[in-house]
């Protein structure tokens, strides 16, 4: 063997000789918990923070250097809150690299990390601190790891200055080398739970990079990732992207390459679809190019499908000024009845160091047909963004549309105002003026918070007839042989209250509703919790006034309330509009304060409670004539000769009962309305009533006795002279839609009696008393 080959090998036999005495030397002398304090205390020096290592440290020497730290936790700064922690914290890592301020780690294992993020309303953070740079005079340290393995890892983030609330659990990390400008590889698993905006899902990412720390470039290749969960209503989310990018953020210098985005999903069951494809976008210097970028989206539903493609052209400029010369964005609407398409074009400047963008005019044309109703017009607006402050102005709205309406026909909508979008703060405000058919409008429009979006408005309506853009029932419904299925009545609807939060104010000069008829609405409103209050409502209607609230709770009952005071009201026609028949009309006050429950009308019914007052003039109870029966009764009256048949029959529409005043208060039980106090009056008598009105059957049960006043002369004829001071009890029961009554002649007789034996006592008294004395004066002989 040559001899400098033996040296060498000699050499290298002497220094593996010292390495591995010193190794052990380390070993056996070297404490490194004697070091826990110190090490601690440091952290409470520079940050303020409290470094907690309960176990030992433990260090082995082979087969690699590491360090084995066990649990660690972190605390707040300035507090004894934990910030983070680990379950298990491992390192391993070069040691003769060291002596050249070189840190070549083999491998980093994390386990159960779990960290408390927080950003106040001002913008910090509680990690500050962590990332400020600390000054250093050396060289720098140079970084070379291996791998990096975190398992089962939790961040939560509290995020108060955008009130969200971010928390990712089950975070697993794989990386390969980590080191300067060198490729990398990394793959990260994660669930991710986030309210403002609602998110579900869970993400896989896949990547290499080259971080290259001297140029702070980060570049990421073949990168893949995909989502799967539910957000904004979307359920069954699936979103994938997929491709390269070139990032340097000291210099606002970016490179996207190949980028392709799909998306599917549900939204309320129907099946959403989206797609981007941008292959180039550069910006170098003070340059700034890109390729075409095209996508689509569409949503589809039994019968339904909406179809929606978009544009945006190649172009050149800088990163002060460039322009998209022409944009454009094309929407499709196609079921059994509807085909209609919206068609958006307009240009686009933008200053990408400032992030400022706008466009002088978008113009939105609509065209095509529902049925035999054309579907046109116009909506065009500018907009002005500006990014950083996240304002988006739309500040010349003119809307031109002809529209279908609801109730048959169209329906044409004219209006213009602006519109302001302040994306930081959550807000969005518009204020619009304009036409809907005959009716003109003033509305103030706002919206804080997205998820959920708390709505706000201040309307004024000079005159609307709602019943206008009523759906109509289908001709032919109802009609024929009904089966069993079509009887079945519609349930309620209140499932758009429970997420409503919304409140506001409405002014209407005057209305027509459910073919009531109001002028001088005036109603403020408050939704949230799904409750809806209304309160104040007033108005004026029918010759009188109304004021008081009302309200819905959307619960699993649905809930409803009605307080109304009703006054100088002419009932008669206010419920020949609201209900198709008059059974009562005159005027004066009505006051309601009832509540009821249920999903049904027919529920409804059967569970209303609460009170109604009402005091009327100059009217009439329609159904039955009290005034006649008792005419028609007249000659069995006549002729009463010890027990007589009652009378009964059955009233009509055209019959009623007139009245000069009625009083009378119903107390409501499930659906059943109680009266003891009823009081009416007219020229020819005096009533009085009492009984039940069962709404949930619609029937009556109800007892009347009706006095006979003395002043008939002129009014109830001769015929009824004899019978003045009688009362005359009529029993009324039956459905509301064929009221029986029935006389009672036995208790008439009996009164009758009565009363001829009181009108002729004293004439009998004197006749009792001259016989009396025509015996004395036989019995003395004087």
């Amino acid at each position: 063997m040559p001899k400098a080959a033996k040296y060498f090998l000699l050499g290298l036999a002497f220094l593996f000789v010292v390495a591995a005495g010193s190794i052990a030397f380390i070993a056996a002398t070297f404490d490194p918990n004697a070091h826990k304090p110190r090490i601690i205390a440091l952290v409470q020096e520079q940050k303020q923070r409290t470094l907690t290592i309960p176990g030992d440290i433990r260090l082995s020497f082979f087969p690699k250097i590491s360090a084995d730290l066990g649990r660690v936790s972190l605390s707040e700064r300035n507090a004894s809150t934990q910030f983070a922690s680990v379950e298990s914290a491992k390192v391993s890592f070069a040691l003769l690299p060291l002596l050249s301020r070189q840190l070549i780690v083999d491998r980093v294992e994390i386990k159960e990390l779990n960290a408390q993020l927080r950003r106040d309303k001002d913008g910090t953070t509680n990690y500050d601190d962590l990332l400020a740079k600390q000054e250093s005079n050396g060289q720098p340290v140079r970084v070379d790891i291996h791998s990096v393995t975190v398992a089962n890892g939790r961040i939560a983030l509290d995020d108060q200055m955008a009130r969200r609330e971010i928390e990712i659990t089950e975070l697993n990390l794989q990386t390969g080398r980590i080191a300067n400008a060198v490729p990398g590889n990394a793959q990260v698993t994660a669930r991710i739970r986030s309210t403002n905006p609602h998110l579900d899902a869970s993400l896989i990412v896949k990547t290499k990079f080259n971080f290259d720390l001297d140029r702070k470039r980060y570049a990421f290749d073949a990168l893949e990732g995909e989502l799967k969960g539910a957000t904004l209503g979307i359920t069954d989310l699936l979103v994938h992207v997929a491709g390269n990018a070139d990032l340097q953020p000291e210099t606002r210098q970016f490179a996207l390459a190949g980028l392709k985005l799909s998306a599917t999903g549900k939204q309320a069951g129907r099946p959403l679809v989206f797609s981007l494809d941008a292959p180039k976008l550069i910006m170098a210097g003070d340059k700034l190019h890109g390729g075409k970028v095209s996508g689509e989206a569409g949503w589809f539903s039994s019968g339904r499908n909406v179809n929606m493609t978009f544009l945006l052209p190649a172009f050149e400029g800088t990163r002060q000024a460039f322009q998209l010369p022409a944009l454009t964005l094309a929407a499709t609407l196609k079921d059994a009845t509807t085909d209609a398409k919206v068609s958006v074009a307009g240009s686009l400047t933008g200053d990408f160091d400032r992030l400022l963008f706008s466009s002088p005019a978008l113009n939105a044309t609509l065209s095509g047909k529902q049925g035999a109703t054309t579907i046109a017009g116009t909506i065009s607006t500018g907009i002005t963004a500006n990014l950083p402050s996240g304002r988006i102005d739309l500040p010349g709205i003119a809307i031109d549309v002809t529209l279908p309406n609801p109730s048959g026909g169209a329906m044409k909508l004219g209006a213009s105002g602006s519109a302001l979008a302040e994306l930081n703060r959550q807000t969005m405000s518009a204020k619009l003026r304009g036409k809907l058919d005959d009716s003109s409008f003033d509305a103030t429009l706002g919206l804080v918070g997205y998820a959920p979006a708390a709505y706000t408005f201040d309307i004024d309506v000079d005159k609307l007839d709602a019943d206008r853009y009523r759906a109509r029932t289908p001709v032919g419904a109802g009609q024929g042989k009904a089966r069993p299925a079509d009887r079945l009545e519609k349930p309620i609807d209140l499932s758009a209250l429970r997420q409503l939060q919304a409140s506001g104010n409405l002014r209407v000069g005057s209305l027509k509703a459910e073919n009531i008829r109001l002028s001088n609405l005036r109603l403020s409103m408050k939704a949230g919790g799904g409750q809806l209050d209304i309160n104040p409502l007033s108005a004026s209607l029918y010759g009188g006034t109304m004021t008081g609230a009302a309200g819905v709770v959307a619960a699993t009952s649905a809930k409803f309330f009605v307080r109304q005071s009703l006054s100088g009201i002419n009932l008669g026609p206010l419920l020949k509009d609201a209900i198709g028949k008059d059974p009562v009309e005159g005027r004066g006050n009505v006051m309601l304060d009832v509540t009821t429950e249920g999903g049904l009308v027919a529920q409804l019914k059967k569970n209303l409670n609460g009170k109604v007052e009402v005091a009327l003039r100059d009217g009439a109870v329609k159904g039955f004539n009290v005034g006649q029966i008792i005419r028609t009764a007249r000659s069995r009256i006549g002729e009463l000769r010890g027990t007589v048949p009652p009378q009964s029959g059955t009233g009509n529409a055209a019959e009623k009962s007139d009245f000069s005043e009625l009083t009378g208060s119903f107390n409501i039980v499930r659906g059943i309305a109680r009266n003891q106090d009823l009081r009416a009056k007219s020229p020819l008598l005096r009533v009085e009533g009492a009984g039940n009105i069962d709404f949930g059957e619609d029937r009556l049960d109800y007892l009347v006795k009706a006095t006979i006043v003395s002043t008939l002369q002129g009014q109830g004829g001769p015929e009824l002279q004899a019978l003045k001071g009688l009362t005359v009890p009529v029993r009324l029961s039956g459905p509301f839609t064929s009221i029986g009554y029935q006389v009672d002649f036995t208790g008439i007789a009996e009164d009758l009696v009565r009363k001829q034996l009181d009108s002729r006592k004293d004439e009998i008294k004197g006749r009792v008393e001259d016989q009396l004395k025509g015996k004395l004066k036989g019995l003395f002989g004087r």
